[in-house]
């Protein structure tokens, strides 16, 4: 592993740092260590299928398999410490229903997923963990499939802000790029911005920099139905 990986910036990942030093030292020399070049996919392929993966370093982009690629839902983009193949672990033999491709020049970290079973089932602590990891997992792709059937622009950005801004009248700064927002409502940055002023136009919000607030949400959904 190259030594610009150290052992301590390991130790620290959050899905096995309650590690003890018996299972760490397995776990650490099952790992494989991986590099990929911007637009090269990362997953699935053959120096990551059947593994519990890690992005170390670099960015990528989770895509939503399609029969049309041009229509490919992009459903996030990852950067360092993102995790994937966690569907591997348990489920080899379904095929992954998304493909991830290199954004930038990527690190990628691998478990088999033999390694990752075994450590899971000796050590409960980093169990626990990592069923609280899946259903975080969960409840982002419930959110993700909200948001791409939701319709019109306007109402996938209302749905967001609603899921962010707890209370009307509050001003939340909101820790999003336009990017990253646009990639998660899967539509264009053009229309982003044209939906966010038709929001602020209509009356249902109000910017300031990078604080936003909420009016009159019990009539923002219906307004854009």
């Amino acid at each position: 592993m190259k030594s610009a990986i150290s052992e301590a910036s390991l130790r620290k990942f959050h899905l096995w740092n309650a590690l003890p030093e018996n299972a760490w030292r397995s776990l650490i020399e099952g790992m494989g260590h991986h590099s990929f070049s911007a637009g090269e996919h990362i997953f699935p392929a053959p120096q990551t299928n059947s593994c519990l993966c890690v992005l170390w370093s670099g960015q990528a982009r989770v895509f939503a398999n399609s029969p049309d690629p041009v229509r490919a839902a992009l459903l996030r983009t990852m950067q360092a410490g993102a995790v994937f193949g966690v569907h591997c672990i348990f489920n080899s033999e379904i095929p992954p229903q998304s493909e991830i491709i290199a954004h930038k020049d990527c690190t990628v970290l691998t478990i088999p997923a033999d390694v990752w079973e075994h450590t899971l089932s000796t050590n409960p602590p980093v169990m626990a963990h990592y069923i609280r990891f899946l259903t975080q997992r969960i409840e982002f792709l419930n959110q993700k499939i909200q948001y791409l059937t939701a319709g019109c622009v306007e109402r996938r950005l209302a749905l967001y802000l609603m899921g962010q801004i707890p209370q009307d009248d509050l001003a939340v700064q909101l820790d999003i790029s336009a990017v990253s927002l646009a990639d998660l409502l899967d539509v264009g940055r053009a229309s982003l911005y044209r939906a966010m002023d038709r929001l602020t136009q209509d009356g249902f919000l109000t910017r300031n920099g990078h604080e936003y607030t909420l009016h009159n949400r019990d009539r923002l959904l219906s307004h854009y139905s």
